[in-house]
């Protein structure tokens, strides 16, 4: 991945992690969206070991570019997810795996942990603002 702007890897990191939680609400709404379709199976995206996994170990550190002419080395390598069909069906005699119930509860705790990362997101932003136009420092 090349380069990642201002943000750096923490910024790489939290877009990525919403770009996979608005995937996940999407599938979450799909599966809700066909609770009462005969044999529909419903999907989960899995992301959070696989995200872990591609950020560096806490006592690792980036190596640092001295020089233009060095060429980057990526640090951090976003997830894509991995979508599942749930194959156990619920027992209501239409083969379909979707309780509607485990769903809203899905989409409630998706949607606050998306609103957590936008925050830190935001967050990073405004520190970044703040940095360059002088850290409010009176002129």
């Amino acid at each position: 991945m090349p380069g990642f702007g201002l943000l750096g890897v923490d910024g790489a990191y939290k877009k990525n992690l919403m770009d996979l939680r608005q995937r996940r609400q999407e599938i979450i709404g799909a599966n809700i969206a066909n609770a009462d379709t005969p044999g529909y199976k419903a999907k989960r995206l899995d992301f959070e070991d696989e995200l872990k996994k591609s950020l560096p170990a806490v006592d690792e550190m980036a190596m640092a570019r001295t020089d233009g002419r060095h060429m980057p080395v990526p640090f951090f390598e976003p997830s894509d997810g991995e979508q599942q069909a749930v194959e156990i069906p619920i027992p209501r005699g239409d083969r379909n795996s979707v309780d509607v119930e485990q769903e809203m509860a899905r989409q409630s705790a998706n949607q606050l942990l998306y609103n957590y990362a936008g925050q830190a997101l935001s967050s990073q932003i405004s520190e970044l603002r703040m940095v360059i136009d002088g850290g409010g420092a009176t002129r």
